[in-house]
């Protein structure tokens, strides 16, 4: 699973085998570790008691949760992610997508075997 942060903005990409790990389970982890003891991880669930995507930190974990009803259409679909804003202080917002992962069309960048086929690469060949 990727995890990309970018202002208020958090984005979340899984491959295929992550995405059936979430269709069984509704909650898939991973983490990074910066030294001994120092951690940070990262998951994604899915609660049928929200109405629209939430994201939570404590304690060096974030929880980014998503409607249960979502999350099934999201998996057993072609449908590429699930997006919403989160209300903060001051008025602001914080955007927070969960996107299924497509092969890169850059050559600079390894493939990866189990990211989803990506619909623009007959176009771009």
């Amino acid at each position: 699973m990727k995890l990309r942060i970018h202002g208020n903005s958090l984005r979340l990409r899984l491959n295929q085998s992550e995405v059936a790990q979430f269709s069984k389970t509704g909650f898939v982890e991973d983490s990074i570790q910066f030294a001994p003891g120092a951690s940070f991880s990262y998951t994604l669930e899915s609660m049928s008691s929200i109405s629209g995507p939430q994201a939570h930190y404590a304690n060096g974990s974030l929880c980014i949760r998503v409607p249960g009803a979502d999350a099934t259409d999201w998996v057993r679909s072609d449908r590429v992610g699930i997006s919403g804003d989160q209300p903060l202080e001051s008025g602001k917002r914080l955007s927070i997508l969960i996107e299924k992962d497509f092969q890169c069309l850059h050559g600079d960048e390894a493939r990866d075997p189990d990211a989803y086929p990506n619909p623009l690469e007959e176009t771009v060949s």
